[in-house]
């Protein structure tokens, strides 16, 4: 059964008690917002967030997938645009990154864990559970069991986030009740359709961060994002031959094979959204999470780019008379 919705009245932490008599408080339409996959491109769903609350844009649920479940969980729990950045700051550096990587000896299910960023998101969420977050929530991981989508909308946030951003052969899938999960791009990097599925919403603002087909594994240079020194260069070269992730190498052809997939997924999923945000950022790669200016940034952009075809969706009425639902949960884990 689809959970009622209520429109987040000026992203309060606490909504209005709803009337006595049953009806909508408002007759503010009920949007859903949907945060794709993408890896550090993820952190331009940051810059979207932050333009949406600049404009009182009523969002009264959400789903995630991947770094989308990773940046939108963070959110629904209660952490501030601010936070959001600090957070993104923290790594850095490629060295920033690494500390937050367990590595998997030996390296039969995959490279890394993910136990150690499933802990660095703990220090915010701190065992937050789906009802405790202060807006309905999904999060979308790839069930290897049934290898269909799994939605999490009960239980622990940051387990769930942890399964949805399990990158296929990079981390160690989730395993959780008997079934095994990983990165829910797998199977629905944009999962629109699920939240219809899900929610019952009025309309659908969609957040993809992924590339163009022709974009994706290009190599053109963007001067807005960095680049390594000479020095690390050559050591990348050096060891290219028993680097998995380097181009042309295993796990590379698995990502494109992978990607292909997902390109053709987003499109169609695209075209079921009322309204759809898609940054630009040139050359980019997944791990490039010292770059978190410049994609937060890129996510920004787009949003106000968006924005028009967003207050339109505002200003129209509802296209179902919703019944009215308990008020928002109050939430006050943000942390500096």
């Amino acid at each position: 059964m689809k959970p009622k919705l209520q429109p987040n009245a000026g992203w309060g932490r606490i909504a209005p008690e709803p009337p006595a008599d049953g009806k909508r408080l408002t007759e503010v339409p009920r949007i859903g917002l949907v945060l794709s996959s993408g890896g550090a491109r993820g952190l331009a769903h940051i810059g979207v967030l932050q333009v949406l609350e600049e404009n009182n844009v009523p969002i009264c649920a959400l789903a995630g997938c991947s770094m989308g479940a990773y940046v939108g969980g963070l959110w629904a729990a209660g952490l501030s645009i601010e936070t959001l950045g600090r957070r993104a700051a923290e790594i850095k550096d490629r060295q920033a990154l690494k500390s937050l990587l367990d590595f998997a000896f030996p390296p039969a299910k995959g490279l890394v864990y993910g136990e150690k960023l499933r802990q660095h998101l703990e220090r915010d969420l701190n065992g937050v559970t789906f009802d405790a977050l202060r807006l309905p929530t999904m999060i979308v991981a790839t069930d290897l069991e049934s290898l269909q989508a799994h939605v999490f909308k009960t239980g622990n946030v940051a387990r769930a986030i942890h399964a949805s951003a399990a990158i296929p052969g990079v981390c160690v899938p989730v395993e959780w009740e008997g079934h095994r999960y990983t990165d829910g791009g797998a199977c629905e990097p944009l999962p629109v359709s699920l939240m219809k599925e899900h929610f019952e919403v009025d309309h659908i603002i969609a957040v993809n961060v992924m590339p163009l087909a022709e974009e994706a594994f290009t190599r053109r240079d963007d001067p807005t994002l960095q680049r390594p020194g000479w020095l690390r260069r050559l050591l990348y070269a050096l060891i290219r031959p028993i680097n998995l992730l380097a181009d042309g190498n295993v796990l590379d052809t698995f990502r494109r094979a992978l990607m292909s997939a997902q390109l053709r997924l987003i499109a169609k999923e695209a075209r079921v959204a009322d309204v759809l945000i898609q940054p630009r950022f040139g050359h980019s790669r997944w791990y490039d999470f010292e770059n978190f200016e410049n994609y937060i940034a890129a996510g920004r952009r787009a949003a106000l780019e968006a924005l028009p075809q967003i207050q339109r969706l505002v200003n129209q009425p509802p296209t179902a008379n919703h019944e009215s639902v308990p008020p928002l949960n109050q939430v006050g884990i943000d942390a500096a």
